[in-house]
């Protein structure tokens, strides 16, 4: 028998030119089922913000609309429609606009939250 011809009886080793299985980064690209979509999470964000926007003058400026009726005066609707755009878009900045991590530093202060990117899981 030729050497060439010679086979043995274990199985030759399989040559793997690519990664099989999961990638190890398979946990950032899954999606979880039951979270909401992205785009209805930005909608729904998008339809709150509208609605501070539009409830706080109405809000307001319908109070003083009342007090001005009570009163018998016409500048009061004026006030209350800015001062209930004001405090909506205070609301929206509190809300949306501030970061909602501890701060770290002293003795009472929580610890600081862990800066967290798609390329730092």
């Amino acid at each position: 028998m030729s050497p060439l011809r010679r086979r043995s009886d274990t199985p030759q080793p399989r040559l793997v030119t690519r990664r099989e299985g999961p990638s190890p980064d398979a946990h950032r690209w899954a999606t979880d089922p039951e979270s909401p979509n992205p785009a209805a999470q930005a909608d729904a964000l998008g339809a709150t913000v509208l609605a501070y926007l539009i409830s706080g003058p109405l809000l307001f400026g319908g109070i003083g609309w009342l007090l001005d009726r009570w009163l018998g005066t016409s500048l009061i609707v004026a006030v209350g429609a800015l001062l209930g755009m004001g405090l909506s878009l205070y609301v929206i900045w509190l809300r949306y606009g501030t970061s909602q991590a501890p701060t770290s530093g002293g003795d009472t202060a929580l610890p600081g939250a862990k800066p967290h990117n798609e390329e730092n899981p």
